[in-house]
């Protein structure tokens, strides 16, 4: 307890500057906002999505989290709140434990504090963000990842098997939590291995280590998933298929950033700074083979899970190891590299460069969700009225939906950033158009029975907007076209 408040005392100023980034990062989130999802999660309740689908897919840590919330009777707007809350704290604490380990190598407190928010709040972590009540878990995975990097130096240090028993069970914490964060598990000790290795033998028993742990990590969440009844592991590989797929994924994840970024920022980013990187480095054999294998990993490891599971998604938030290659050659450089101030210059440019868009995104894709928020409940309010007019008019209650797609439907509103599952149309999918509805209205509507012949009329017709033709109520269901 001494030594933490020594820390504290000795490091307020650099604590302080790191709140204030993280608060512009990501201060924007706090405010209320809904997620696709959470229209579902809000119209059937925190129980429902805390077994369908996050038991079974193995996140009981977001399980337990939702019970307690539901327990507790909190609010649907509290618990988003609370998760936010939880997600800044973790994300905080994350990059105070990776400031300290960098600390150890180099003496550039700058350098070292923006490094270390880059690091943890990457790029890609902004996807974590735009699913308000499931954010703070998620956040935390990242929390239990850089736990675990913590103990592994210290076992590196002083090799006390306590330490490599609390970095496995932290990273195992972590795939509990959330499974797209444990590639850190790897990459980030791997840039470590070379600092302070005696020998050969160490260097092995270094990586040998970090796979291991790695390995029953995922191994560890393979099995509870499977035990639990995830539909997303794959009953047959077929690995030839599986590995374009991939390829193709990794291609226009780490090209398009999902718009996070600006197209082709993320490797031309990568490719400046590891230039500017060899540069800095002695040239020896061992420490550029060494750089060639992490970049190898860098590029492999986030993309392992992929291999079996059911489907090939490859979005930011799953993906989280590729939100370092912007910065990686610069976390290289500080650990190899011979210091030279216009290099440190430079990357503290860059990394500035790369915060102030991340920030812009933040604000961009938080702004669009709110916007996006507020058309769903504008056309939730339309459908409501002609509900309620025909009840008045005909003495019936609806109380039934059934939706159809119409011909071309479209996912998105064109003039809202969106990308992926980010900032997505709530009407433009049929099984969230009754959680919507439900959510806006206040009511609850049951799935109604298939027709024939409007499900006919819609396949036939392509709307642009929102139109009355849409919808039409026979008995007590209403059936409305999905455009």
């Amino acid at each position: 307890m001494n030594k933490i408040r020594e820390n504290i005392s000795k490091n307020k100023m650099e604590y302080l500057i790191i709140f204030l980034l993280l608060l512009c990062l990501v201060g924007i989130f706090s405010l209320n906002r809904y997620a696709i999802d959470t229209y579902f999660f809000e119209a059937f309740g925190m129980k429902n999505n805390a077994i369908n689908p996050y038991y079974h897919d193995g996140r009981l840590f977001m399980t337990a989290f939702l019970y307690i919330c539901d327990f507790l009777k909190l609010s649907y707007r509290l618990e988003k709140l609370l998760s936010w809350t939880l997600a800044f704290t973790s994300l905080f604490f994350a990059i105070i434990i990776f400031y300290n380990i960098l600390k150890k190598y180099n003496k550039n407190n700058i350098l070292n504090i923006i490094l270390s928010v880059c690091v943890v709040f990457n790029p890609f972590v902004i996807e974590f963000f735009m699913f308000p009540e499931y954010t703070g878990i998620m956040c935390l995975s990242l929390l239990f990842v850089f736990i675990g990097i913590y103990f592994i130096c210290k076992y590196f240090d002083n090799k006390k098997k306590y330490n490599l028993i609390l970095a496995l069970s932290s990273s195992i914490f972590s795939t509990l939590c959330y499974q797209g964060t444990l590639s850190l598990i790897f990459i980030i000790p791997l840039i470590l291995v070379l600092k302070d290795t005696k020998n050969f033998k160490d260097f092995f028993q270094k990586i040998l280590t970090i796979g291991i742990i790695f390995s029953i990590s995922a191994l560890s969440i393979a099995l509870i998933t499977k035990f639990l009844g995830a539909s997303r592991l794959a009953s047959h590989i077929n690995v030839i298929k599986i590995v374009k797929n991939i390829i193709n994924g990794v291609g226009g994840l780490l090209t398009t950033t999902y718009k996070i970024l600006p197209n082709y920022f993320l490797l031309i980013f990568f490719g400046i700074s590891l230039i500017l990187c060899f540069i800095a480095l002695p040239k020896k054999v061992n420490t550029i083979t060494f750089l060639l294998l992490n970049i190898v990993c860098l590029f492999i490891v986030p993309a392992l899970p992929h291999m079996f599971t059911s489907y090939v998604w490859m979005v930011p938030r799953s993906n989280i190891g590729y939100g370092l290659l912007a910065v990686f050659p610069i976390l290289f450089y500080i650990l190899y590299a011979k210091v030279k101030k216009y290099v440190n210059y430079v990357f503290i440019c860059l990394m500035c460069l790369l915060l102030l868009w991340q920030w812009h995104s933040s604000l961009s894709f938080a702004n669009s969700q709110i916007i996006n928020n507020e058309l769903n409940t504008e056309e939730a309010l339309k459908i409501g009225n002609y509900i309620n007019n025909y009840e008045q008019e005909f003495n019936i209650k609806i109380n039934k939906i059934k939706t159809y797609n119409d011909k071309g439907v479209t996912y998105v509103y064109p003039f809202l950033k969106s990308a992926g599952d980010m900032n997505v149309r709530a009407f433009g999918y049929i099984w969230a158009y009754r959680a919507v509805l439900n959510n806006k209205l206040a009511r609850f509507f049951e799935e109604g029975d298939n027709n024939k012949e409007y499900k006919l009329y819609c396949q036939n017709n392509n709307w642009s907007t929102f139109d009355v033709e849409q919808l039409k109520i026979i008995d007590d269901t209403i059936h409305i076209c999905i455009y």
